[in-house]
């Protein structure tokens, strides 16, 4: 494994190129020279990657829509958590997360000042939000959860929580977006509801009324936990959620969440012994190409094991003998109506467990299939070029100074490339195999890993921790039986961008940084919790955005007319650029280059790591690697279309510490 070490341990990413305009060119290179300052030149063509990181809003009821982070002001704050991510065909992104308000009483104000909240477990609804610009800024949506108690922020509804998008655009020519959440209340996990959004996320459709509705009944009766959500065509949604924790279901609905009139079981007939069996079963998901869904999960690896472990389970019934040691992927290739289980890995000891929170599944656009699970302490892969039918060894993906590695999830792009993201540390201490035993002083961040060719290097992976600390201590992966607060919750998730290929993560944070403008603590965030037990831990707990801004990306762009020559009238002397990157189209190679960039001397590209389009601004964003009179150095190149009373503009910022922008004197630039 190829690793790469971190560029930055802030909070906050090192590369965050700023747009250009003509007006403003100057404040652009002077922003862009402080960016690129820290962007690291390789001699080997290895990736690195840069984020940005901030805070969303929060998200409460309707009255807090619109407020758009990360902003100069003081209110990009949540107390949200357990964050999901998805991504609609036009690049737009939209994430969800649980609304963790029954930690914050003073803030719910329900009509009995806090207990019913207390009693209810949930109020507030879902949180839901929204980015236009590919990850860079993200705007508080209404909450999915539209009907509220009463005229008070009270709801039954945002637990457990997960959103999809549709691949296609419904009759109002937009894509839409589906929101499934856990209804939480009193003594038990009721049921789940679906949410429907036909115009990108200004109105929903849901559960409607209390006690325990199920408008669209994407669940039977009795408990339901953790359930996921999946999109196909223009309106088929499939919900799956565990049923009275023993067997996963499936329910779909051909009219975009009105009715769910099917239901299906995950486990066939040839694997009714897994039933009461398995772990809670990771993401569903949909090949948006054929419509085949694939459903993760773990557990025992036979009859005779299911037998041996009929008879245990927590306390007061004795500890299990056999793990989960046996990894499993549901199939159907008939749109949900029935499943096909087949062994994806099946570890020798039987004491091992994986599914620690929990298996993940990603498609990429061939249909190639990615299953990602943890045993608790490592993280490993398998893949599948048949459908799921057959699969690859297992490899492992977490390296120093990742130790430990849980909660993964991972997104697909072109054919074998791969994006994984888990919270990792090094610090739990020897032998400890259950991260809610881990040391006090262990720290804990976001890892990301890339592999760009998995078929012919399945371990070559490039690894880094993309922010800062998030957690102390202890992680609980075992619900009410844990010692510590669930201050990382289940799960967190990365999608990429279709448009410019780049990743963008959702996760949770529980520190205390109110020196930070990006990571603001909310307003019962007291201080720095000391694990396991100190309550300002999940009183912290918050949804954060790790957002790529460059390196290396796992999907191909849409190909796109980009070229331009010419001379231009710089601030720090004339000079000359040419620039192709519209290889996909004429069979040319991707570069850019000036034979004098204002300064005499030459640059020639030799690796091109993002590319962004601003098709408002009319502009397009470039940073790779290169050489200026034979010497490396990284840039980042900007360039403004030619238009109407517009001669077009350019701005080239160097690692060597020179930058020079300005307006085309000749020439011409094309970027549509």
């Amino acid at each position: 494994m190829k690793i790469t070490p971190l560029l930055n341990n802030s909070q906050h990413g090192i590369l965050n190129v700023t747009k250009l305009s003509v007006t403003f060119v100057v404040l652009v290179l002077a922003l862009s020279v402080f960016g690129i300052a820290a962007h690291t030149v390789h001699g080997a063509s290895a990736p690195a990657f840069t984020f940005t990181n901030y805070e969303v809003a929060r998200s409460w009821n309707q009255s807090f829509a619109g407020v758009t982070c990360p902003n100069s002001g003081s209110n990009c704050w949540n107390f949200n958590a357990e964050p999901n991510i998805a991504t609609a065909p036009d690049g737009t992104i939209y994430i969800v997360s649980e609304n963790t308000a029954f930690n914050h009483p003073s803030e719910c104000k329900d009509p009995v000042g806090g207990t019913l909240a207390s009693l209810l477990y949930i109020c507030g609804g879902t949180g839901a939000w929204k980015s236009t610009d590919h990850g860079e800024h993200f705007t508080t949506l209404t909450s999915p959860n539209v009907n509220f108690e009463g005229g008070t922020p009270v709801t039954l509804w945002g637990g457990d929580t997960h959103v999809a998008v549709a691949p296609a655009k419904n009759l109002n020519g937009q894509y839409n977006v589906y929101v499934v959440s856990l209804e939480a209340a009193g003594s038990g996990l009721i049921g789940i509801g679906e949410s429907t959004s036909q115009d990108g996320g200004a109105t929903w459709s849901g559960p409607t009324s209390v006690p325990f509705p199920l408008v669209n009944p994407a669940a039977a009766p009795g408990v339901q936990d953790r359930p996921w959500v999946a999109a196909y065509g223009a309106s088929t949604v499939c919900v799956e959620s565990h049923t009275g924790a023993t067997i996963p279901g499936v329910f779909c609905s051909t009219n975009a969440g009105l009715t769910f009139p099917q239901s299906a079981a995950a486990f066939d007939a040839a694997h009714s012994w897994l039933t009461a069996e398995t772990s809670i079963p990771g993401v569903l998901r949909i090949d948006p190409n054929n419509g085949y869904m694939y459903l993760p999960f773990s557990g025992v690896a036979n009859v005779v094991e299911a037998a041996q472990d009929s008879d245990c389970g927590s306390s007061p019934l004795p500890p299990c003998p056999i793990g989960f040691h046996a990894m499993y992927v549901a199939v159907s290739t008939d749109g949900g109506l029935t499943f096909s289980d087949y062994p994806v890995y099946v570890n020798p000891s039987t004491t091992v467990n994986y599914g620690e929170q929990f298996t993940n599944l990603s498609v990429d656009s061939s249909g190639n299939l990615y299953e990602v699970f943890s045993d608790g302490v490592s993280l490993f892969y398998s893949y599948s070029t048949t459908h799921g039918q057959t699969w690859s060894q297992p490899y492992q993906v977490n390296q120093a100074p990742s130790a430990w590695a849980v909660m993964p999830w991972s997104t697909a792009g072109d054919a074998g490339k791969l994006d994984i993201v888990w919270y990792g540390t090094n610090g739990c201490g020897a032998g400890v195999t259950d991260v809610d035993n881990c040391n006090a002083a262990a720290t804990w961040q976001v890892f990301f890993a890339q592999n760009l060719n998995v078929f012919s290097n399945p371990s070559q992976f490039v690894q880094q921790a993309v922010t800062g600390t998030i957690h102390l201590g202890q992680v609980c992966l075992n619900g009410s039986g844990c010692q510590s607060y669930r201050g990382l919750f289940d799960d967190f998730g990365v999608t990429t961008d279709p448009i410019s290929g780049l990743a963008t993560i959702v996760y949770d944070n529980d520190m205390y940084t109110p020196a930070d403008s990006h990571n603001r603590p909310n307003p019962d965030c007291s201080g720095q919790y000391t694990p396991p037990n100190d309550p300002r831990e999940q009183n912290c707990v918050h949804t954060n955005i790790a957002h790529q801004t460059s390196g290396q990306t796992i999907s191909t762009p849409p190909c796109r007319e980009s070229d331009g020559e010419g001379d231009f009238h710089g601030t720090n002397g004339n000079g000359h650029f040419s620039f192709d990157r519209d290889g996909c189209r004429d069979g040319d190679h991707d570069s850019i280059d000036s034979s004098d960039r204002g300064d005499g001397k030459d640059f020639h590209s030799t690796e091109i790591d993002s590319v962004q389009y601003d098709d408002t601004a009319h502009t397009m964003t470039v940073v790779g690697l290169g050489t200026v009179n034979g010497l490396p150095v990284a840039f980042t190149f900007v360039a403004t279309e030619t238009g109407l009373g517009n001669p077009g503009a350019v701005a080239l910022v160097f690692s060597d510490g020179y930058a020079n922008a300005g307006p085309l004197t000749t020439g011409s630039i094309i970027l549509h």
